[in-house]
């Protein structure tokens, strides 16, 4: 991991999860809500992006930039033309890049430090080609509120809490769902996005499958933290359209992936952690046990 100075740069998307993963198989005596040996299949989904979703703290200080930004040169890393600044690449083939991208929480106005200026988090005053942005991200709502600790071969490793990491991933899933349907797009380009959209929600089951008994009693400070969020809102709707029910699309294109009782205690779970935002899943969390 990177040496931020004590701040945490937590790995999310699907590499943190296939961390989270290879660490539960090797600590098998950690309980997990859905304990791995009950998967149907616990291979690790490998990705070639690593997601960073980086602490305010470290976007605000200079000498965190500069750790950062030597780390990524060491190991050969270079900004990208598409998003210089806050995405990174490195050519491992002719054929096969590994990207990095910094994503933040979106800060307060007048946070001094920091500014957002559109779609990007920056250090202000802005360090130029010395430092780095982050992608805002809304749904990155709370992810400093209990992470996840562990070590893989002596790196230390830090994941968001579960709750911040559905919302992420629900919001993914419903974004490739929106773009598999745009008419305006080609065949080609929908049929993709159907794909990116099933291997999201995949994500969201899994995030749920991997809770530990002490993650799951973190859940309801997290909860209470970030209840009157728009994307905690807006991620307990997505949930409701796609996961909620049998004939959901979500449900109906994951649900052979899993056992049905376990498939159903994920989708319960994730009705108890969202019906502060809809109350009437109460109702479908007590039909699902």
């Amino acid at each position: 991991m990177v040496d931020s100075g004590g701040k945490d740069l937590l790995v999310a998307g699907g590499y943190g999860l296939f961390l989270k993963q290879n660490w539960l198989l090797e600590n098998q005596e950690t309980p997990a809500l859905v304990p791995i040996g009950r998967w149907t299949t616990n291979e690790p989904r490998v990705t070639k992006d690593l997601d960073l979703v980086v602490s305010l703290d470290v976007i605000a200080e200079e000498q965190s930039h500069r750790r950062v930004l030597g780390v990524l040169e060491k190991h050969g890393f270079s900004v990208t033309e598409k998003h210089p600044r806050w995405q990174f690449e490195k050519s491992v083939s002719e054929e096969r890049k590994v990207i990095v991208e910094f994503h933040a929480q979106v800060p307060a106005s007048g946070v001094p430090g920091l500014e957002r200026r559109r779609e990007r988090v920056k250090r202000k005053p802005s360090l130029g080609d010395d430092g780095f942005h982050a992608h805002a991200n809304p749904e990155a709502v709370g992810c400093e509120l209990h992470p996840f600790r562990f070590e893989m071969e002596g790196t230390p490793i830090v994941a968001p809490n579960a709750l911040t990491w559905s919302i992420m991933k629900l919001t993914a899933t419903q974004d490739r769902w929106t773009h598999s349907e745009d008419s305006t797009r080609d065949q080609e380009w929908r049929l993709f996005s159907r794909e990116q959209a099933i291997k999201h929600a995949q994500d969201v089951c899994r995030v749920v499958a991997m809770v530990t008994r002490d993650e799951s009693d973190a859940i309801p400070e997290v909860v209470d933290a970030i209840r009157a969020t728009p994307e905690f809102a807006g991620a307990a709707g997505i949930f409701s359209d796609l996961f909620a029910r049998d004939d959901g699309r979500a449900a109906a294109a994951v649900s052979g992936d899993w056992r049905p009782d376990d498939f159903n205690l994920i989708r319960a779970t994730l009705a108890r952690w969202f019906e502060p935002a809809l109350g009437q899943f109460a109702a479908v969390a007590e039909d699902l046990k």
